[in-house]
């Protein structure tokens, strides 16, 4: 688990209030709204930005209404992506678009979306309105070339891998930070630290989440049980799993990927031959390689008030199991 300290805690329980007070008088969004929020998640990227914005140039609310910007559009990306992705849960409970139906998700989703960007307005900041209108817009790119690779299978290289990664996950993760800095008025060189450390932890995070993807085949991480591969969905530890693989090892994972029933005895061979030491080697080396720039990075910010929480993120980003 993530130590966090108790005044960072406040600004997080603080963030989650913001959200929850944004009540709706119409009754169906008003459940589906509280459906979704009555599960708090780890809250990374409002975490990342609330270090970020740590400053004596800017207050407490506007750090927190910023940080409640950043969760606002993750969650939106999450009531999204399970509509693409057909997902059953989210968080350990029933998605959405389960518990409803895909229209009432998408819809969501833009209502959240929405919400989001009220809350930006109001910071009355261009520069970070611009930066998280981007960073939106790319990772909806992210889940849009996502599906294009889906069908190219064999074809996939490892910078197709990065670059999807780095839309859908080390944007939000990269914009978080970089806005951050924005608001607690950080010199220019400040604020591209922070962003590239964003970006290098996001793209982490992701790596961290495939390998998390095989493991949950023996651990309980929270994740349905080879999620990605029963998606049709070729993530880091596949890649190295088939550049490592026989021939006859290759064909049975590609021709088992994104199946949705998959027998248990295959189940097993499948995380067997993903987690088996080359490839689950190859993975970990390029995590640590992304937390190691990461730490560069922070490295550049040794006398920022948050230096120290920063690495704590860090460091756990390799050790977390959920």
């Amino acid at each position: 688990m993530l130590n966090i300290n108790k005044s960072t805690q406040k600004e997080l329980d603080r963030v989650q209030s913001i959200i929850n007070k944004e009540l709706i008088t119409e009754q169906t969004i008003k459940e589906i709204y509280d459906y979704i929020f009555q599960s708090e998640g780890k809250k990374t990227r409002a975490l990342i930005s609330l270090l970020s914005s740590r400053s004596k140039n800017t207050t407490l609310s506007k750090r927190i209404q910023l940080a409640s910007v950043i969760e606002l559009l993750h969650t939106a990306t999450l009531v999204h992506d399970d509509v693409v992705d057909e997902s059953n849960l989210r968080r350990g409970s029933k998605s959405v678009n389960q518990v409803w139906t895909n229209s009432y998700s998408v819809l969501i989703g833009d209502f959240i979306y929405s919400k989001a960007f009220i809350l930006m307005v109001k910071l009355n900041q261009a520069g970070i309105l611009g930066e998280l209108a981007n960073a939106t817009n790319d990772i909806a790119r992210g889940e849009m070339i996502q599906l294009e690779m889906i069908e190219k299978k064999l074809s996939l290289t490892l910078a197709d891998l990065l670059k999807v990664s780095y839309l859908k996950t080390g944007r939000l993760f990269e914009a978080s930070a970089k806005t951050g800095a924005i608001l607690a008025g950080a010199k220019n060189n400040e604020i591209k630290n922070f962003g590239l450390l964003g970006r290098s932890l996001g793209i982490a995070f992701q790596i961290q989440d495939d390998i998390l993807d095989y493991e949950s085949f023996k651990l309980n991480t929270g994740k349905p049980v080879l999620k990605d591969f029963k998606e049709g969905k070729i993530t880091f530890p596949l890649f190295y799993a088939i550049q490592n693989a026989t021939l006859k090892d290759k064909k049975f994972l590609l021709d088992n990927l994104g199946k949705k029933n998959i027998a248990l005895s295959k189940q097993k061979k499948i995380y067997d031959l993903v987690i088996s030491k080359p490839s689950i080697k190859e993975t970990q080396a390029l995590l640590e390689q992304y937390l190691c720039e990461t730490k560069k990075y922070l490295s550049k910010l040794n006398n920022h008030p948050s230096y120290d929480e920063m690495l704590n993120l860090i460091n756990f980003s390799k050790k977390r199991r959920k």
